[in-house]
């Protein structure tokens, strides 16, 4: 698959990620942003052609990608003409997953972590720092309010989304207490 999606990484193209082995109808449309031997970034578009975040994915959790779909053809010209898009990832380090971190963390984007494969974010917040092969999270609980610090071994991470519409809606009650 690594191959394939440095490929579409180049073209710049929308696809269907399909990385969900609980339901393998399920999909996210994106762009993939940046592919590594471990990772890849994809910038995610919402049925309605809307922004929702990035996230970064374990490769090997990618089964099945779609590629000039007349699904994702409709997305692509709903983001268009929405005016959509996304700001620029910059690949700061040589590990993506440290890069996608250090970027939610300098935008101040809320996180969303799925741990082992478990099919829902496990932990919720902000990134705080990060020391060796651990980050702390800064908890945010499902009302909007700090709830404690995790402290999460970077090899447990199965996914991270940040700034989608559910991180989105969750800094919005964060913001508001």
């Amino acid at each position: 698959m690594k191959k394939q999606l440095l490929k579409i990484s180049e073209r710049e193209e929308f696809v269907e990620l399909y990385s969900d082995t609980n339901d393998l109808r399920k999909f996210r449309v994106a762009k993939i942003l940046k592919v590594s031997d471990t990772f890849v970034v994809a910038a995610n578009i919402t049925s309605t052609g809307l922004y929702d975040g990035y996230s970064l994915l374990y490769l090997e959790s990618i089964h099945q990608i779609n590629v000039n779909t007349k699904y994702i053809k409709k997305i692509k010209r709903l983001y268009m003409a929405k005016k959509q898009n996304h700001i620029e990832f910059v690949d700061g380090n040589e590990d993506l997953l440290l890069s996608f971190l250090d970027f939610a963390h300098e935008n101040n984007f809320m996180v969303s972590v799925e741990l082992f494969n478990a099919g829902y974010g496990d932990v919720q917040g902000f990134i705080k720092n990060l020391e060796d092969d651990i980050f702390v999270i800064s908890m945010v609980n499902e009302v909007g309010e700090l709830d404690g610090e995790a402290f999460i071994k970077s090899d447990a991470i199965h996914t991270i989304t940040c700034d989608g519409e559910n991180e989105f809606n969750l800094m919005h009650l964060y913001f508001r207490k």
